[in-house]
């Protein structure tokens, strides 16, 4: 089996520069993470020697959640984290519950540990998803709590627009939670909202609704 040490600033760096020296996509490799600190990500990429599979035996939904949940178990023991995965049922795109007791550092700052999490797993089971497919990771209900955060902050964000008529930028924030902030706005007459900058300093500005040109 071929293989190639990958270095970088960040996991995708990493996964990205070892894939050039193998000559390899994302689908056709398995990721291992070496090592993670602040300053550089190191991985080790292995190239899978597939058999031809059937015509349309590409893994079907569950199969697809059953082992990223495998993937994400092996991640947090490697972590020392004692928790459970779960794959939620009837969701699209699948996603993944993790639960346990005192999970806070596996959530991070806004999420970001999540997200990192998130991040690695979608990176280490690309081989079994379609073109552009994602797996979410959420921990205790964590996203919908966000959500339902962000959403308060949007229309407290409404109201102060509607006083000063001077529009506020928010802080920035993943792509989920502008999300919401663009559904709790999206029917307001008076106040509508936009995203402006890049990822991951990507924000939402709140501000008065121009009026439908005539």
């Amino acid at each position: 089996m071929r293989s190639a040490e990958g270095r970088g600033r960040t996991l995708d760096e990493a996964v990205d520069a070892a894939l050039i020296e193998l000559g390899e996509s994302r689908r056709n490799v398995d990721v291992r993470v070496v090592s993670e600190g602040s300053e550089e990500t190191v991985v080790e990429v292995s190239v899978i020697d597939h058999e031809p599979a059937p015509v349309g035996a590409a893994p079907a939904a569950n199969g697809k959640g059953d082992i990223a949940r495998t993937l994400v178990e092996g991640l947090l023991k490697h972590m020392g984290v004692r928790a459970q995965v779960t794959v939620r049922t009837g969701t699209d795109p699948i996603t993944l519950d993790i639960s346990g007791r005192d999970l806070g550092a596996l959530i991070g700052w806004r999420g970001e540990t999540l997200r990192a999490l998130q991040s690695v797993t979608n990176v280490m089971v690309g081989r079994h998803l379609d073109e552009g497919e994602r797996i979410i990771v959420d921990v205790e209900r964590y996203r919908q709590r966000r959500e339902h955060t962000v959403r308060e902050i949007a229309l407290r964000a409404a109201r102060q627009v509607k006083m000063t008529g001077d529009a506020i930028t928010l802080d920035a924030m993943q792509a989920f939670e502008r999300r919401a902030i663009h559904l709790a706005l999206q029917d307001d007459p008076d106040v509508g909202s936009s995203s402006i900058g890049e990822e991951p300093d990507r924000r939402v500005v709140v501000g008065p609704r121009k009026p439908a040109s005539s």
